[in-house]
């Protein structure tokens, strides 16, 4: 099993750097590659190297920043994942590169950029922002959000709601579950997120008997 190589920028708190952690975590535990079956380095915000591909910031400082109208600084998670995709550290050990920011997020389709993305999966590489989570109020639900979106993200690289003939999927912006309490519900708002990170809480699910049979099919 690839190890899971996981960082930050320094914008994030200890509460949201926490809820990642916790989420990788409860993800591999549901998957059953909990324990020591799946190495996890968590590098945090720190800086493993001098110079380029060091640490969490320096990709935010090479990554795209687009400047919205209303003041809002977003990231091309486009560009950062192709800075995961072309980092020396993948030749000396192939792994899965976990990334999440503080800036807001958004990604071009069909020729424009969308308003945002809580986060992005392409390959062996996600990132994921806390920016818009910190809109909710509550501490908790704040946390379940977290935790559901590197989950989430997680879900896609290991080939969750991959099947299409499945007839509980649906494609917006990507295939994604339809089964209530799956983390691989899509959520286009945070209120919706916020509820589908709730509904998986108190049903006891992180993903769904089906996703976990997709998994099953993927390498990785």
């Amino acid at each position: 099993m690839l190890p899971i190589y996981v960082m930050h920028d320094t914008g994030l708190t200890v509460l949201e750097s926490t809820a990642v952690s916790s989420g990788i975590q409860s993800a591999l535990a549901c998957l059953g590659q909990g324990g020591h079956r799946r190495r996890v380095e968590d590098f945090g915000a720190k800086a493993w190297a001098k110079g380029e591909f060091s640490s969490a910031d320096w990709y935010v400082s090479q990554a795209k920043h687009l400047r919205r109208s209303n003041g809002i600084v977003q990231l091309d998670a486009d560009d950062l994942i192709g800075l995961m995709a072309n980092e020396p550290w993948q030749d000396a050990e192939p792994h899965i590169d976990v990334m999440f920011t503080s800036y807001d997020l958004t990604v071009m389709d069909d020729g424009r950029y969308l308003n945002f993305v809580f986060g992005l999966a392409d390959g062996r590489f996600t990132v994921q922002s806390v920016a818009r989570f910190r809109s909710i109020p509550d501490e908790f639900d704040r946390v379940l959000a977290i935790k559901a979106v590197v989950q989430h993200e997680l879900g896609h690289i290991f080939g969750m709601a991959s099947d299409l003939h499945r007839s509980n999927i649906e494609y917006s912006l990507g295939p994604h579950c339809t089964n209530r309490g799956c983390v691989m519900r899509q959520a286009l708002n945070v209120p919706d997120w916020a509820q589908n990170a709730r509904d998986s809480y108190q049903m006891g699910m992180i993903y769904c008997p089906q996703c976990l049979e997709d998994a099953k099919h993927t390498l990785i």
